[in-house]
């Protein structure tokens, strides 16, 4: 069954006023604007930093992400002087006693920006791609888990977010009974849940004059180039620009000398003893 994010709309009689909805698993709490009514935004409540993403109808697809320590003054900077023929805001802010600070957005917003320029036929303008990276480790995984919140809400907005095929590899563990299975089973998430792998942990890869790395998110997927992927392979394919690749194979933990994610899955019959559904 597909995950499914909770979300609370709330829907203004007046047309003008802008809609609200409240992703409550992350605490975030996002505005849909039209650009004739950003005005209509309260101050007290977004005048505050956040996120936020910049639509057009036009047909070309452009979008613009940024970031503002108060968005509803830059959502009116932006009407004024436009980076490009917007129709439509999503303001996105942490729906918190303290919100998120200045070093929060600007790692999300580069987050975002790369997340939103991997959908096929979309052009970011003046997104960054270069994420602020200077918050402790733990603090990027946390922010990296809004990300499914985040594309969530620009659905609600009519953004198409699908990115091609990119589904998690490896058979889960309640696909055999067998003890020791000779098959390769096993997801990302499963080595992260037998503690085979941590969360946040550095992947590398070196192939054909080629290296990268990325890391590892909470829910078994694999960032690199600011972009989340399920499948590791797809992960290594984008890394090495390649057709295909086998990111089990490829990716090595720790460093390019480490066990590579097919060794950690290897170890996954003898942590369990036995594979049940």
């Amino acid at each position: 069954m597909a995950q499914v994010i909770p979300v609370n709309v709330q829907v203004p009689a007046a047309s003008t006023a802008p809609l609200v909805a409240d992703f409550v698993s992350h605490a975030l709490r996002v505005a849909y604007a039209a650009r004739r009514d950003v005005d209509r935004l309260s101050g007290d409540e977004w005048g505050v930093p956040g996120i936020y993403v910049l639509l057009t109808d036009d047909g070309s697809h452009h979008l613009y992400v940024g970031q503002a320590v108060d968005l509803r003054k830059r959502l009116l900077q932006h009407r004024s002087r436009p980076k490009l023929p917007w129709v439509r805001a999503v303001a996105i802010k942490r729906d918190t006693s303290h919100g998120f600070n200045s070093a929060e957005i600007g790692y999300l917003e580069g987050r975002v920006a790369a997340e939103v320029a991997a959908i096929p036929g979309v052009t970011v303008i003046e997104g960054r791609r270069d994420q602020d990276t200077t918050l402790p480790p733990h603090m990027l995984l946390s922010l990296d888990e809004l990300l499914s919140s985040v594309l969530a809400a620009l659905r609600l907005a009519g953004v198409d977010t699908h990115k091609e095929a990119d589904e998690p590899e490896g058979k889960t563990l309640s696909a055999s009974r067998r003890k020791r299975p000779t098959a390769k089973y096993g997801t990302v998430a499963d080595l992260l849940a037998l503690g085979l792998l941590r969360a946040g942990a550095e992947v590398h890869l070196s192939q054909g004059g080629r290296s990268a790395n990325g890391t590892v998110t909470t829910s078994g997927e694999i960032v690199y180039g600011g972009v989340s992927y399920a499948s590791p392979s797809k992960a290594a394919q984008q890394a090495l620009g390649l057709q295909s690749s086998n990111g089990w194979t490829t990716w090595h933990v720790g460093n390019i000398n480490g066990p590579t994610l097919d060794s950690l899955r290897d170890q996954i019959a003898e942590t369990v003893g036995e594979v049940v559904e």
